[in-house]
């Protein structure tokens, strides 16, 4: 791994509810840590929702989003 990827687990192994991070670094990481979406800072106290990756390409995307792209493809089984 190289350092660069190990930021980027690091700090995706904050974003748990259970850990809060002071606003510089709230601010410093907002692009890592957006949902891909809606640019959601999901390391914002406020959001209590899950955070999903793509195991793909990475993405990071809130539930909310999330859970609006499976109903998307949901609907377009049903109509295959």
């Amino acid at each position: 791994m190289n350092e660069e990827e190990i930021k980027k687990e690091k700090i995706r192994n904050l974003l748990t509810p259970d850990v809060l991070v002071c606003r510089d670094c709230r601010e410093r990481y907002k692009e890592d840590v957006s949902c891909s979406v809606c640019g959601k800072n999901m390391l914002d106290p406020s959001y209590k929702g899950m955070v999903y990756e793509c195991p793909v390409c990475g993405k990071l995307y809130c539930e909310e989003c999330w859970n609006k792209m499976e109903e998307m493809k949901e609907g377009k089984k049903l109509f295959h």
